[in-house]
C-alpha cells in the first residue's frame, strides 16, 4: 500500500506517461455517479473492490479524497492487501486540474469524492476524460 498526499504544485511529480490511444488499439473508460448521504452506510473506500473488478489491465487504484486515509488492514478486510491502491487528498480548488492530470496520466481507475458542485461542464470533460484514458471512474457526491 502506498499513500501519497501533494500539492499541484509539487515539481517533479509525474504520475506516469500517458499510454497513446490510437484508432487501432481503443480503450474504453467510464463515469459513474453515486450521491450519498452524509451518515450513508456506503462509504467510498468501500468501492475500491469494485473497480478492482474493472482492473483487467493491471492499473493502479485511485481514491481521491479530503483528509482520509488508508490502512494495510481495511486494504486487507476488502481483498485488496496486494493491489496497488493510491490516496491522494482533494481539496474544492484543485480537484478538477488534479483529476484531469490524473486521467490524462491513462494508468489508474478512480474513486473521486467530489468538493462542493459540480458543473455540467466539469461532468461531461470527466466523463471524455476517462473514455478517452479506458479508466473507469466512480465520482461520488455527498448531501448533507
Amino acid at each position: 500500500m502506498r499513500q501519497l498526499s501533494f500539492t499541484m504544485s509539487e515539481p517533479g511529480l509525474a504520475l506516469s506517461s500517458a499510454l497513446p490511444v490510437t484508432a487501432d488499439h481503443a480503450v474504453s473508460g467510464s463515469l459513474t455517479e453515486m450521491i450519498v448521504g452524509e451518515s450513508s452506510a456506503i462509504q467510498p473506500m468501500q468501492l475500491l473492490p469494485l473497480l478492482a473488478q474493472c482492473n483487467a489491465q493491471q492499473r493502479w487504484l485511485m481514491w481521491l479524497s479530503p483528509q482520509r486515509t488508508l490502512n494495510k488492514q481495511w486494504l486487507e478486510s476488502l481483498g485488496l492487501g496486494k493491489s496497488p491502491v493510491i490516496h491522494l487528498d482533494l481539496c474544492a480548488d484543485t480537484q478538477l486540474a488534479l483529476c484531469t492530470k490524473v486521467l490524462a496520466a491513462a494508468n489508474s481507475h478512480l474513486i473521486i469524492e467530489w468538493q462542493g458542485e459540480l458543473t455540467r461542464e466539469e461532468r461531461l470533460q470527466l466523463r471524455q476524460q476517462a473514455q478517452r484514458s479506458g479508466s473507469h471512474v466512480v465520482l461520488i457526491q455527498r448531501l448533507p
